[in-house]
C-alpha cells in the first residue's frame, strides 16, 4: 500500500514538473532591463511652453504678496480669482504629460497650490494677515516643488 501511494506521488511531481518546465520560460524569470524613461525633445519643448505660461502667472505673485501686505483683501481675493484663477488648471495640464513619478509630485504640489490659495481667500474674508501671509509662503512652496519636477530643456 505504501508503495502504491509513493509511486502516485513521484508521478504526480513529476507531472507538475513537466507541466513548469514546459510553461515557465526561463527569460521572463530574470529581471528585465527597463529603459529609463526619457522625455524627447518635443516632448520638453511642449512642456516648457506650457510651464512658460504658468511662470507668467508666477511672476505676478510679487503682486498679490504687496495686496496681502497692505491687507488690502478685497483685491487680494479679486486677483486670486481674476488673474491667477486658471493657474490650477494650468498646472493640472501639464502633470498630465509627465511621467508617473513626476505626475504624481506635480499633482501633489497642484493640490498644495490650490490649497493655499483656498487658504489666502479664507484669510481674505477673514481679515487675517497672518493666515494670508502663511498661505503665501505655502504658495510660493508649491510653486517650487511644481517646477522642480519638470524636465529641463
Amino acid at each position: 500500500m505504501k508503495s502504491k501511494i509513493r509511486s502516485i506521488v513521484a508521478l504526480a511531481l513529476t507531472f507538475v514538473m513537466v507541466l513548469c518546465v514546459t510553461f515557465v520560460n526561463p527569460a521572463d524569470a530574470k529581471p528585465k532591463k527597463t529603459k529609463p524613461l526619457t522625455y524627447s525633445t518635443e516632448q520638453i519643448a511642449e512642456i516648457q511652453s506650457y510651464a512658460a505660461q504658468v511662470q507668467a502667472m508666477r511672476d505676478r505673485f510679487g503682486e498679490l504678496q504687496g495686496l496681502i501686505e497692505k491687507e488690502d483683501f478685497i483685491f487680494t481675493r479679486n486677483f486670486i480669482h481674476g488673474p491667477l484663477g486658471d493657474l490650477r488648471n494650468r498646472m493640472a495640464f501639464i502633470a498630465q504629460d509627465l511621467y508617473p513619478e513626476p505626475r504624481e509630485q506635480a499633482k501633489a504640489a497642484t493640490k498644495d497650490l490650490a490649497n493655499a490659495l483656498s487658504a489666502i481667500d479664507k484669510a481674505s474674508i477673514d481679515k487675517d494677515y497672518k493666515a494670508a501671509a502663511k498661505a503665501y509662503t505655502n504658495l510660493n512652496k508649491a510653486m517650487d516643488t511644481f517646477f522642480s519636477v519638470l524636465p529641463k530643456g
